[in-house]
């Protein structure tokens, strides 16, 4: 079975903490394959702390249009997950 490809909407508090728990491989059916914050500081974060496998993009649009994820995990502030969501649910990402 091939692994998930699992992208990350928000790269904060939250989303920090799945993202690993998923590259630190607690979730061995997944591998996480993207990451996207608007926060550019976040991003540097990412950078220095995932290796170059994970993609960080600036916005989550972006990150739905790659190719690169199967699934997507949305940890930005609740009153935008029904927007991430939709967008997710358009392309055929499973959320």
């Amino acid at each position: 079975m091939e692994k998930i490809r699992l992208g990350i909407i928000g790269i904060g508090n939250m989303g920090s903490g799945h993202a690993w728990s998923v590259y630190g491989g607690k979730c061995p059916d997944m591998v996480l394959a993207a990451v996207a914050d608007i926060n550019p500081d976040r991003l540097t974060w990412a950078k220095e702390s995932f290796n170059e496998s994970v993609a960080c993009f600036d916005n989550a649009e972006a990150m739905l249009d790659s190719g690169l994820i199967d699934a997507c995990l949305i940890a930005v502030p609740h009153y935008d997950h029904p927007k991430y969501a939709i967008e997710c649910i358009k392309r055929g990402i499973h959320v």
